[in-house]
């Protein structure tokens, strides 16, 4: 919808602040103050921290589908619980406000971009919520940028086990295999990969990893949330 039906809407239904409840902004600058941006000075494969520009010690060693991951904030606080809602009640607004912090982070890097692709759900799962939370963000990012979105070009074609309690390294092969991407749509085209929270960096590497088998140019992953996950 154009900016003024938003604005509209704002109006007559004044948003509350998910942070202190304050009427008028759904994250007020005195919570947004509160959010702990990830840093700049940070690994490119996993946005951990690092004291001068390279790799962390667990990313040294490998090399990941994705050229580059950028994530907004790490996961806590108001972040976690605007994603929150964006996930489990389909705000729509909270989209938009996320999907402006995600610009942020995209324009900061520079990167050079020809499609947006989110994150897929399950067909099950699809179904069952009605809506992709990754899509909700990446439509006002792509519409920002100027750029073209596909669903069509990536999808999840297994489901996966439950992700909870597992290592990294489990994690990895537990969503191994599980994305499939098309070249029709994808071959040749820097993507710019979206989704809503990084915990380990698995299901982008396989997203990454069926995008660049599809013969996909150079892929860049952004999240708004970094989740503190224990690598052991």
């Amino acid at each position: 919808m154009p900016e003024w039906i938003w604005d509209a809407i704002d109006w007559v239904f004044p948003p509350h602040c998910l942070g202190c409840g304050l009427e008028g902004e759904i994250i007020c600058p005195e919570c947004y103050g509160t959010i702990k941006r990830v840093p700049t000075n940070v690994c490119p494969y996993c946005n951990a921290y690092v004291s001068k520009v390279g790799h962390c010690p667990n990313c040294a060693n490998r090399k990941p589908a994705y050229t580059q991951f950028r994530a907004f904030a790490y996961y806590g606080g108001v972040v976690r619980e605007a994603i929150h809602h964006l996930k489990y009640q389909n705000d729509v607004g909270v989209a938009r406000v996320l999907a402006s912090y995600l610009l942020k982070v995209i324009q900061a890097e520079n990167w050079e971009i020809d499609l947006v692709v989110p994150i897929p759900l399950s067909k099950r799962k699809q179904e069952q919520r009605g809506y992709n939370q990754a899509e909700r963000l990446a439509k006002p990012v792509a519409e920002a940028l100027k750029k073209p979105i596909t669903t069509e070009g990536l999808s999840r074609i297994r489901e996966k086990a439950s992700q909870v309690d597992l290592n990294v390294q489990s994690r990895r092969e537990n969503v191994r295999g599980v994305f499939e991407a098309e070249p029709a749509i994808v071959k040749g085209k820097r993507i710019l990969l979206i989704d809503d929270v990084f915990t380990t960096g698995a299901t982008l590497e396989s997203a990454s990893q069926a995008l660049r088998d599809a013969k996909s140019g150079l892929v860049y992953a952004v999240t708004v949330g970094k989740s503190d996950f224990n690598v052991s």
